[in-house]
């Protein structure tokens, strides 16, 4: 089962890498206006330092994204080899690695936050920046454990210095799309990250999910909110309808830009698809509420780039790993990359 899993995976990047890539990623050049947008998650501190350095000494500037957006719109011309660094979720270390890296090397990127993730607490924790490399362990592995596996509100006003914040939406929802199950609550599920794998399920009459729910739970078949299918509500015996799906689909959309003013103090126009998944209904409103530029995941055709004149909420993104594959002295081989992304995999 798992040789022919990573047969599948080693399928699927192969496929992207001739349909979907940027030319880049397959050793060509990158054209002087375009600007790659990268995706980032969780930060590893040697890692993440790697690329920047990388990024440094080819000659690339990583930009805010208000600079990023006006070259999009065409309102003024972003420098050129300029590259957008995305980090999604606004885990741990958003903070206790990536802002302390960003500032040393003079660069910016753009958190993406899911805002009921976010700490509710105006603390501030150390960062690898501020204590020996001996003593970065548990700064690291924040990201996953019990207590805080997500920044703060204090940490998100605090990386604005060189962080710009956008929307991830509220909730980073999945769900039920049937009455039919597929596997069951695992303990991965009921912290940091792994809670939004679970889908909200309906128990006496409220959506609950992750810790809420007990070990072992029968799951059902899920899908990401802002997919716009209509979620199996169990304990009615029915689907929801259109009206409540856009009740839903717009309160997780709304409800982050709220709160990403209320609590950061930022007019967040920008807004990230979870698991780059979305729908005519999901661009519509977020429209709606506010947002005027939505990102997506990999393009489905070439030039895998968003560039002045493509749809402003369907911003193509590429992942971290391929960082190393700008033209550039030192350029990673394309072999190594995807050897390290089948290990991770």
């Amino acid at each position: 089962m798992a040789l022919l899993q990573r047969s599948a995976d080693a399928g699927r990047l192969l496929l992207d890498l001739v349909t979907r890539d940027p030319a880049f990623v397959r050793g060509g050049d990158l054209d002087p206006v375009d600007i790659p947008v990268f995706t980032f998650h969780s930060l590893e501190p040697r890692s993440f330092e790697r690329k920047l350095a990388y990024l440094r000494d080819a000659g690339y500037q990583a930009l805010g994204l208000p600079t990023y957006l006006d070259a999009l719109f065409g309102r003024r011309a972003a420098p050129a080899k300029s590259v957008l660094l995305t980090i999604d979720d606004g885990r741990a270390t958003t903070w206790t690695v990536g802002y302390p890296l960003l500032k040393r090397f003079g660069m910016r990127a753009t958190a993406f936050l899911v805002t009921s993730a976010v700490h509710d607490d105006d603390a501030v924790s150390k960062t690898v920046g501020d204590v020996p490399e001996s003593e970065w362990a548990p700064l690291v592995s924040r990201d996953e454990s019990a207590d805080r596996p997500f920044i703060t509100w204090g940490e998100a006003r605090a990386m604005r210095e060189v962080i710009d914040l956008g929307s991830h939406t509220h909730l980073h929802a999945r769900v039920a799309i049937s009455h039919e199950t597929e596997g069951v609550l695992t303990e991965t599920m009921r912290r940091g990250y792994g809670e939004f794998d679970c889908p909200f399920v309906w128990i006496d009459g409220r959506a609950v999910r992750g810790r809420e729910l007990p070990l072992g739970t029968p799951l059902p078949v899920s899908a990401p909110r802002l997919s716009a299918r209509p979620a199996w509500r169990a304990a009615e015996g029915r689907f929801e309808t259109d009206a409540e799906i856009q009740e839903a689909m717009r309160f997780d959309l709304g409800e982050a830009r709220r709160l990403l003013k209320q609590k950061a103090e930022v007019d967040a126009t920008s807004v990230c698809y979870p698991w780059h998944v979305d729908s005519p209904l999901a661009r519509q409103l977020s429209a709606e509420v506010g947002y005027t530029t939505g990102f997506a995941g990999k393009a489905p055709a070439p030039p895998a780039i968003s560039r002045p004149g493509s749809d402003p909420f369907a911003i193509a993104r590429v992942g971290e790993d391929y960082v190393e594959r700008l033209p550039g002295p030192d350029r990673r081989t394309l072999l190594s990359v995807l050897r390290q992304k089948l290990r991770r995999h």
